[in-house]
């Protein structure tokens, strides 16, 4: 199972030396941007098999969604996706630089929980992958908003959902299910929305027997993951895009949306649970973030009412779903539009 782990950086990612030593066999791919200090390249330069674009390399890549990104945000992150599935990545692992692992078996939990593992009956070293790979607790209502940030400890509201939702969890039993997203347990600073922070300043220091058992959510369910500790099939990948330029800091909740709409045509679940990370990130102004927010949240729920009840051709490739989901969303507009036409053009020549 070729697995890939995809970031970008502004900084030094010391963080990547410990993902290392965890699991020699997973492929890094950073994209850095113009801030990106010059030691970022020579400590990245010392780590076997990682690959560190500068933007003159993004540049010479020559993909037709790099110009329309910009410069100086998340989504140069795309650039690092791209080259990770023309690799061949069938898993894709996303962090931010400040996310600390937590676990020993970090990337064998996430491996185990896409495709599982079965021992061979003839020789017991050698193991192989089988699906379905997960039964177990399923929370979420249709219609209605589920927030895996009620489940850490103390409540941290997950970024990205609307300011006056009303989440509802009923329970269920999931049995033989396929997962195609699954967000990790962030501990430290949570992934929480800047009014959240602003009032109430969460660490998180633990997660309730609900999230530390970890559970998937119903599929029409309203949810969403982020971009700093998530995992994902490669067939989603195309999904996944973030264009903060055009849409924010919330681009990777409004892509979640996206992400999960094309996985439950095809029958695949969003897990939230272990493994676990510890978010450092540095204190920041809680303003721009507010500002940055707005986009997103003045969108989110006409976003997941129109993903609810467009139409999608089951015979096209998750690149023309998404596609024709962006297409047809009146809230984005030509320039958000024609990024993400270029972003599905370079994601469906690599795929």
């Amino acid at each position: 199972m070729k697995t890939a782990l995809v970031t970008t950086t502004i900084n030094v990612p010391t963080v990547l030396a410990l993902y290392r030593k965890l699991d020699p066999s997973v492929k890094f791919f950073v994209a850095a941007d113009e801030k990106t200090p010059l030691d970022a390249y020579s400590f990245c330069a010392d780590i076997p098999d990682c690959e560190m674009y500068s933007p003159d390399r993004q540049k010479e890549l020559g993909y037709e969604c790099s110009p329309l990104l910009g410069w100086n945000n998340d989504s140069r992150r795309n650039i690092a996706l791209l080259e990770a599935l023309k690799w061949g990545a069938e898993l894709i692992i996303s962090i931010d630089d400040d996310m600390i692992p937590m676990n020993a078996d970090y990337f064998a939990t996430f491996k185990k929980l896409f495709f599982g593992r079965r021992q061979d009956f003839h020789d017991p070293g050698i193991f192989h992958s089988y699906t379905p790979a997960y039964s177990g607790l399923q929370l979420g209502t249709p219609l209605y908003w589920l927030d895996a940030g009620q489940l850490t400890v103390p409540i941290a509201k997950q970024r990205g959902l609307p300011l006056d939702h009303l989440a509802v969890a009923s329970a269920g039993a999931a049995v033989g299910v396929n997962i195609g997203i699954a967000q990790g347990v962030i501990l430290g600073v949570p992934d929480t929305d800047a009014a959240t922070a602003a009032t109430s300043q969460p660490m998180v220091h633990s997660a309730s027997d609900i999230l530390r058992n970890g559970f998937v959510a119903h599929p029409q369910a309203r949810a969403v993951v982020n971009s700093q500790f998530t995992a994902f099939r490669r067939e989603l990948a195309p999904a996944f895009a973030q264009f903060y330029e055009h849409q924010g800091r919330n681009t990777d909740i409004l892509a979640s949306l996206l992400m999960r709409r094309i996985a439950a045509e095809r029958g695949l679940f969003t897990y939230f649970g272990p493994p676990f990370g510890f978010h450092n990130r540095r204190p920041r102004r809680i303003l721009p973030d507010l500002r940055a927010e707005m986009y997103g949240l003045e969108r989110i729920e006409a976003w997941a009412d129109y993903l609810e009840r467009a139409p999608l051709s089951s015979a096209a490739s998750v690149a023309v779903q998404c596609h024709s989901l962006m297409r047809g969303f009146a809230g984005f507009d030509g320039d958000l539009k024609a990024c993400a036409d270029a972003f599905y053009s370079d994601v469906e020549k690599v795929l």
